[in-house]
């Protein structure tokens, strides 16, 4: 926690030297990542689930479209990383509106990249957001019990049809993972939601009731 706030406040200090741009509309800001006007087009989605997977709750707190979009494509591609903590904010503000939820002894449990995309990006961008969502929010962070075994191709360059069967057999869950508490099995995107079906399936055959999937962002199918 204190590390993040020296960091933060470095950042800080930088945007005081080279003036801080709203990355949508690149007009000068003093504080954040969005201008007020760029800010108000930037609405949750409802707190409550946009569907089922594998019987877990799937929630997502923004539509993937203009600045969303944006946000996950600079992190993702474009080596922004200052902007897991930004995303990771707004997780947490929708996370805090879940009235449905128990909150109380929560961990965090992000999906994981391949090594291949790992050693390629320099990063996993959804474990960057994943720490920062932690940090912010006192959670606790699990990043190891969920591994991926096998490279995949990434889902975006696939179809539909193509997703379920890339990602299958693709993780696997430590044999030795417990907790009693809610478990925030976490990812950038749902699309078709192959990934999060994928993953969830290990968790529903160890007997696993008290999990929700949460993504930044959904896709319109």
């Amino acid at each position: 926690m204190i590390l993040s706030c020296l960091k933060n406040l470095f950042n800080e200090t930088l945007d005081l030297i080279y003036k801080r741009k709203c990355i949508n509309c690149a007009c000068v800001i003093s504080k954040g990542i969005l201008c007020k006007t760029c800010a108000k087009d930037v609405q949750n989605l409802p707190a409550f689930p946009q569907g089922y997977i594998n019987g877990y709750k799937l929630y997502s707190s923004f539509k993937y479209e203009n600045i969303i979009k944006k946000m996950i494509i600079n992190l993702k591609f474009k080596h922004s990383k200052n902007l897991a903590f930004y995303i990771a904010l707004y997780l947490y503000d929708y996370l805090k509106t879940l009235k449905n939820e128990n909150l109380e002894n929560p961990i965090i449990m992000p999906i994981p990249t391949s090594k291949k995309n790992f050693y390629s990006r320099g990063y996993d961008n959804v474990l960057e957001i994943a720490k920062k969502l932690s940090e912010i929010s006192g959670y606790k962070l699990n990043s190891t019990a969920l591994s991926k075994i096998k490279n995949t191709v990434p889902q975006y360059k696939l179809k539909r049809n193509q997703r379920r069967k890339n990602v299958r057999n693709s993780f696997s869950l430590d044999k030795n993972f417990n907790h009693e508490g809610l478990i925030i099995l976490l990812d950038d995107i749902s699309t078709t939601g192959a990934t999060l079906e994928t993953a969830t399936e290990l968790f529903k055959k160890r007997g696993f009731k008290n999990l929700i999937c949460l993504t930044f962002a959904k896709t319109k199918l």
